[in-house]
């Protein structure tokens, strides 16, 4: 069993979703830490138990380890420069969501990685609960019948003043990437067309657009609509979004509090029956951010494309840098 010498680069809050997970798997060596605060990096790693050098700077850190993966968990805006110099140094680049924060930057990464030969994968951990893959799977199977609709609502509160409080269209540029990821998992098809609305709702803690709804027009030839309101005390959802998926014969809904989700169908007596959504089979089981660093290391050691592969990641992008366009245009646009 081939052990992958690992560095991580950046120690936030999103590193307790990494570490002990990385620090768990047998396959992989964390042989080094990236932070521009290391004290608070070496106390992180010290709470799990973690002992490798600490650096404050990428390049000399790089240089020194020579890893096989860099785990890239910096902020969006730092995600293109770690990623391109990771490639071009010979590593493999496991990376956190989203992939960039412009199209200019994401095709580039990809030009990169296929230039390098080297694999890029994005965190979507969002695939990997219960409740979506069952409504996966009921679409796939054809237990919905033909989809024509899919309606995605996230309605959410949090001070995030932060990085993501200096976005102007934080309901598209942060957490939305998560919904358009799985929209596209669910249904198994890409978006085609979009048309985006947003708004600054009275009293938000944000400074930009914290609210809004996308019409897009997919594939298979279906409607997906997102609805989202980043800053409400009011019926929340959970940040994995609620979801109704309907058919010709039947629907599926998920609150996204349920570990699994549910669906009303008609049977072939014209009655209603209800069931509750299971997964493919074959799935592990593993879930959330756990789930989907099994995959990247099984993927990379087998030499095969995880669904995590940066070049199927960019479909869901597209979604949103398509629907920031719409939002320039005042118009329908391609989802490019």
């Amino acid at each position: 069993m081939k052990v992958y010498k690992t560095l991580m680069v950046g120690c936030g809050g999103i590193a307790h979703e990494w570490l002990p997970v990385l620090r768990d798997r047998e396959d992989c060596k964390l042989i080094g830490v990236v932070d521009l605060h290391p004290e608070a990096a070496r106390q992180k790693l010290e709470q799990y138990g973690i002992e490798c050098p600490v650096y404050a700077d990428f390049d000399p850190a790089i240089g020194a380890e020579k890893p096989d993966v860099v785990v890239d968990l910096t902020f969006p805006d730092c995600h293109h420069d770690i990623t391109i110099t990771a490639l071009r140094a010979g590593c493999d680049v496991f990376g956190e969501k989203p992939m960039s924060m412009n199209r200019e930057d994401a095709l580039h990464m990809l030009d990169v990685a296929k230039e390098s030969g080297r694999t890029y994968n994005v965190m979507q951990n969002r695939r990997f609960l219960a409740g979506i893959r069952g409504m996966r799977e009921a679409v796939r199977s054809g237990l919905l019948g033909d989809i024509w609709n899919t309606c995605c609502e996230i309605y959410v509160n949090a001070d995030l003043s932060g990085f993501r409080n200096t976005l102007p269209y934080p309901m598209l540029q942060d957490q939305a990437i998560h919904s358009f990821d799985s929209a596209r998992f669910i249904l198994g098809t890409d978006a085609k067309t979009v048309y985006a609305h947003t708004c600054r709702t009275p009293g938000t803690v944000y400074n930009g657009c914290n609210a809004g709804a996308c019409i897009y027009e997919m594939a298979d030839g279906s409607v997906l609509t997102f609805n989202a309101v980043m800053d409400t005390n009011f019926y929340k959802t959970t940040w994995h979004s609620q979801w109704r998926v309907i058919g010709n014969r039947g629907t599926a809904m998920w609150n996204g509090f349920d570990e699994k989700a549910t669906a009303a169908v008609f049977r072939e007596d014209g009655s209603i029956e209800k069931i509750i959504l299971e997964a493919e089979e074959g799935w592990k089981g593993i879930t959330c951010h756990a789930g989907v660093i099994d995959e990247m290391f099984c993927d990379l050691a087998a030499g095969r494309e995880s669904q995590s592969s940066a070049f199927y990641n960019y479909g869901s992008m597209a979604m949103e840098f398509s629907a920031l366009e719409s939002i320039q245009k005042d118009d329908k646009v391609q989802v490019r």
